[in-house]
């Protein structure tokens, strides 16, 4: 056995030091003996009363597999952790050594940290829970180990384990390095070099052409030295989890400089194929900095591999003479390049990048945790803004609409300035409305030169951090910006843009970031047809309005929604967005009417027109149909999505009192199909599936792809 020297005491402890995985070592009865470097993910979930069973299942089975195999067994277990039963014999007696307990693939790691983000895992300390979690890029580390540990003939020892807390078996062992699976597909890519008026001007770091790869021999840390580093890492870890993931990055950063004198650094993040700002400190926070190497070069793949940074230089420039340089180190987490830290340093000696990187590699996977949970709050966060904003829409007075519009699209992007800006009939820009404008904006010769005319233009949102480093004219001086950063967004409805919302001087004097933009995204589609709509009243007049809207329930009518499906389907078809439609039937209307009269037949229907508006988005289009049949456009809906709806107004229908007996509605829902593409198809599909609600005893949905499929959906 070449690998350990006989001579030597072998403990458990070596063996997990040298390949970064766990050891366990069982007896029949499934009773852990002794065990080190555990994963701690398997301390808590083993422990369980809610997930211990599931743990029975794969390493509670290990004995019986591997004893009745007679040879070492591989399994992944229901936390995606891979694990190797090698059957050994110890003091006479049959074990098992469960080695392993690593995540192999970067999709089992995700899942994992989504659980204890905002799923079943979300009941354990997360300090805890990922205080130990061991990731590896191949399983060679385990079928090394376990062919060691079957070749073992003296009895494995494992140090005392008195003095680690109860759960917490074994001392933990550093990692190893994880490397990229599955590999990189080397890319070369070149930045655009198109300028662009609201891009911030950036200190522009590349990797020198002429500079070559080269395999960097990895430095050596002392024990004592791994040892209070690693003491100084667990200290810092709580305290990281307490707090958002933007400050965690930047915390980060402030414990390198601490730690190692780390005076000027960033924190990046992947996004896509490319790496975003995170955080920055020192002297890179004078200047927003651009990384200019995607996160699948073949280069990142080399640092990882070597353990070395990426050395990035400053592209020169005249006004620049001495470019600066970014030591740029990849951070791996689950398989793949998640993280980046990058250094404003000439060099870093071996051994202290061999500690940054250690420490980069233990902080990612907890950090990883803080990012998931925010992005779970983001997406809470943002249904609810969309479900406010909805209901705003709805309460707008019509007189005063573009004012109010514009004030709650400031609050929810927590502006102290806003306006919009509308496409007029001859092209030109108009003020439609201003929030905390110190200036009348209407009376601006230009109006929307410097910046709306080419967001429309464009049809992207401009979101600059901050206006004095963009390539942008400067603005007159009464207007009194209260801080440097803005955001621009268009407002495009049936392909064409029909308006522009400004935001300036966020709240506090922070900066909009991508999260205001999500927020942005998220009523953008609300905002168009609300724009439309308000236009088409003010273009076409009272009597035209009229025209389209039902006298009696005040909602549209049939004439409208024939128009309005076939601007939405052409729509659907440009953006690729989906469409679905509802069609709905009041049960059993004549006999209410004969019973009680017309007008209390009218009443409940100005009823169902009322609970429609109130179950509905902004976005949405309820009609009536004719008669006691009503109808609702849903852009941007899915048919699940859509078939939810239509159950929540069936069930709203169904629970309200109203005045002469119980009221009930059938539904039918048909989304837009390569089959179902036109209006007619649309309406009549759906007008099929509310037949078959009618036949499967109303009160009920049916969706109309699953009739097709020869199903029914009962509720």
């Amino acid at each position: 056995m070449s690998a350990v020297d006989e001579k030597d005491e072998i403990t458990m402890e070596s063996l997990a030091e040298r390949h970064g995985v766990a050891v366990v070592v069982v007896d029949e009865n499934s009773i852990e003996i002794a065990s080190a470097n555990n994963n701690s993910i398997c301390s808590h979930l083993y422990d369980s009363p809610d997930f211990g069973a599931a743990c029975a299942e794969y390493c509670g089975k290990a004995f019986a597999m591997a004893t009745a195999a007679g040879d070492a067994v591989d399994y992944e277990c229901h936390a995606g952790l891979v694990c190797r039963a090698v059957p050994v014999v110890q003091g006479g007696k049959q074990m098992v050594a469960i080695v392993g307990r690593t995540f192999l693939r970067s999709e089992n790691y995700r899942r994992a940290t989504e659980k204890a983000a905002a799923g079943d895992w979300r009941r354990f300390p997360q300090n805890e829970l990922f205080d130990n979690v061991l990731l590896s890029a191949s399983p060679i580390p385990i079928e090394q180990l376990g062919r060691e540990i079957g070749a073992v003939s003296k009895p494995l020892t494992a140090e005392p384990l008195a003095a680690e807390p109860p759960g917490r078996l074994g001392r933990k062992a550093k990692t190893k390095p994880a490397e990229i699976d599955p590999p990189l597909i080397a890319a070369e890519q070149t930045p655009s070099q198109t300028p662009d008026p609201f891009e911030t001007s950036l200190l522009n770091y590349r990797l020198p052409e002429q500079e070559q790869e080269a395999s960097v021999e990895r430095p050596m840390i002392g024990g004592d030295q791994t040892l209070a580093d690693r003491e100084a890492w667990r200290a810092f870890i709580p305290t990281l989890l307490k707090v958002s993931y933007r400050l965690a990055c930047r915390r980060i950063l402030e414990f390198l400089a601490r730690q190692y004198g780390i005076e000027s650094a960033l924190w990046l993040q992947r996004d896509g194929q490319q790496f975003e700002m995170a955080a920055v400190l020192g002297d890179l926070e004078d200047k927003p900095v651009r990384i200019d190497i995607p996160v699948d070069d073949k280069r990142i793949r080399a640092a990882v591999r070597d353990d070395s940074p990426i050395v990035l230089r400053e592209v020169q420039s005249a006004a620049n003479k001495k470019a600066r340089v970014i030591q740029l180190f990849p951070v791996v987490i689950g398989g793949e390049v998640r993280n980046a830290l990058g250094i404003a340093r000439d060099e870093i000696g071996p051994e202290l990048s061999g500690r940054i990187l250690n420490f980069c590699r233990y902080v990612a996977s907890r950090l990883e945790i803080l990012r998931l949970r925010d992005a779970v709050e983001q997406q809470a966060r943002i249904g609810r803004i969309l479900k406010d904003f909805n209901d705003q829409l709805r309460d707008i007075d019509s007189d005063n609409f573009w004012q109010e519009l514009t004030a709650i699209m400031a609050r929810l992007v927590e502006a102290e300035r806003a306006s919009l800006l509308v496409v007029g009939p001859t092209e030109e820009l108009t003020a439609k409305a201003a929030v905390g404008t110190p200036v009348d904006i209407s009376t601006m010769p230009d109006l929307g030169s410097r910046v709306a005319r080419t967001i429309l233009e464009k049809g992207k949102p401009a979101l600059v951090a901050d206006v004095n480093k963009a390539s942008l004219a400067s603005v007159d001086a009464e207007r009194l910006y209260k801080s440097p950063s803005f955001i621009s967004y268009p407002i495009v409805f049936g392909g064409a843009g029909i308006g522009v919302l400004n935001f300036t001087d966020k709240h506090g004097g922070e900066r909009f970031d991508k999260h205001d933009l999500e927020v942005l995204d998220s009523v953008a589609p609300q905002i168009a047809v609300a724009l439309d709509r308000i236009s088409l009243r003010d273009k076409v007049g009272e009597f035209a309005q009229l025209s389209v809207t039902d006298p009696l329930t005040g909602l549209l009518n049939r004439r409208y929604l024939k128009e309005r499906l076939a601007e939405e389907i052409n729509r659907s078809d440009r953006s690729g967005e989906p469409l679905s439609f509802l069609m709905m039937d009041v049960d059993d209307f004549k006999s209410y009417n004969d019973r009680f009269g017309h007008p209390a037949g009218d009443d409940a229907l100005r009823m169902v027109g009322s609970i429609l508006r109130q179950n509905l988005r902004g976005a949405d289009v309820a009609v009536r149909y004719g008669g006691e049949e009503f109808s609702v456009m849903l852009p941007a809906t899915s048919i699940d999505e859509a078939e939810t709806i239509a159950q929540r107004i069936r069930t709203h229908i169904e629970r309200t009192d109203f005045p002469r007996r119980r009221v009930t509605l059938s539904v039918g829902v048909a989304a837009l199909t390569p089959e179902l593409s036109s209006v007619d198809g649309l309406v009549s599909a759906a007008d099929k599936a509310l037949l078959r609600a009618k036949e499967m005893g109303r009160n009920n949905v049916q969706v109309y792809d699953r009739l097709m499929d020869g199903e029914d959906n009962v509720h």
